[in-house]
């Protein structure tokens, strides 16, 4: 399993990324060298909670956006997981996961 310090870069870079801002913009409104940004985002360095606080600010979110990464994780490990609820399903959620699958992923 990937580790969060990883995890959390890639959810750095990834909101990074959607609001179309280089390293180095995001540094500036972070107010960190932008040298930091990307030992943050390679999974290097972790960030005080102060610069959490200050990430979720400039890119939006809620500081508790920025922790939610479960689809980050390796395919492996989510089709696991992904099996492991289905088989622990009832047979009256098992046909209602059955009927999200079918109409938003399979059309």
């Amino acid at each position: 399993m990937d580790n969060i310090k990883i995890l959390f870069g890639k959810k750095i870079r990834e909101y990074r990324k959607k609001f179309g801002y280089t390293q180095a913009r995001l540094a500036e409104l972070v107010g960190v060298d932008d040298k930091h940004i990307s030992c943050i985002e390679s999974g290097k360095n972790f960030p005080s909670p102060d610069l959490i606080s200050r990430f979720a600010d400039a890119l939006n979110v809620e500081p508790k956006d920025l922790f939610e990464f479960n689809y980050l994780k390796n395919p492996q490990n989510l089709k696991k997981e992904i099996f492991s609820m289905v088989n622990n399903l009832s047979d009256e959620n098992l046909i209602l996961a059955y009927k999200y699958i079918k109409t938003f992923l399979l059309k």
